[in-house]
């Protein structure tokens, strides 16, 4: 993606319409794991998942992603940041994503919704599987964490792009729910829809396990290259 650079961004007004890969991905993260507010759009990650943030920082502009210590209890440990006080860029998001305490996914046209998905699963989404004691078979889950309202529109997604079935249950007693995939046909539908070939991969960690539970599932294409070195 070209843009022209502007104060140090790369187009102030990009997200004032959601009509790219990039732009659907990236307002998918910030739905996810984004710290949105009058003031400024603040992203974090585990300092593991620091490409999507660098990634962030690349298509935007403005400040550069950040490394930094974080404090829970008495554990330190180093994380990554990346933080925007664009006035435009705060606006656009907002316009789309709806008010604080009550965001929803936005609308896109139809060829963007799994770049939408794959951002926000980048974010809060987990691939997660292991052998079952009673018998030798392998259980999968897919579990995705946020509100109930960005869920739904996960959920809808879901629904109407590939007919997979999923289920949102409360997370302890705040205000966070999970939405969970544990069927394989399902769990498969929701893989091949955001990963459907490598030719957008964010978070190459991310893509690696979801390709280790395809082979798990014994699912996987036969060859084994990927895709674009077939091409």
């Amino acid at each position: 993606m070209e843009y022209n650079k502007s104060n140090g961004y790369n187009d102030e007004d990009m997200f004032n319409k959601i009509d790219t890969p990039d732009k659907a991905y990236i307002i998918g993260y910030m739905l996810s794991v984004g710290c949105i507010c009058s003031a400024n759009i603040r992203l974090s990650s585990p300092l593991a998942y620091r490409e999507i943030l660098e990634y962030i920082s690349r298509v935007i502009g403005g400040d550069k992603c950040k490394v930094l210590t974080v404090s829970i209890g008495d554990k330190r440990f180093l994380g990554a940041m990346y933080e925007t006080n664009n006035k435009n860029i705060i606006t656009d998001v907002n316009k789309h994503s709806g008010k604080s305490g009550d965001r929803h996914l936005p609308i896109v046209k139809k060829e963007l919704k799994r770049y939408l998905l794959l951002g926000f699963f980048d974010g809060k989404g987990y691939i997660d599987w292991g052998k079952r004691k009673d018998r030798n078979k392998v259980w999968q889950k897919i579990s995705l964490i946020s509100r109930y309202r960005l869920l739904e529109g996960v959920q809808n997604i879901l629904i109407d792009e590939v007919n997979a079935s999923s289920k949102i249950r409360p997370k302890g007693k705040g205000k966070q729910f999970i939405l969970e995939i544990s069927n394989k046909e399902d769990v498969l539908k929701f893989l091949d829809y955001i990963y459907p070939n490598d030719l957008f991969i964010i978070s190459h960690r991310k893509y690696k396990k979801a390709n280790a539970l395809r082979l798990e599932l014994g699912e996987f294409r036969e060859d084994p290259r990927t895709l674009s070195e077939t091409i």
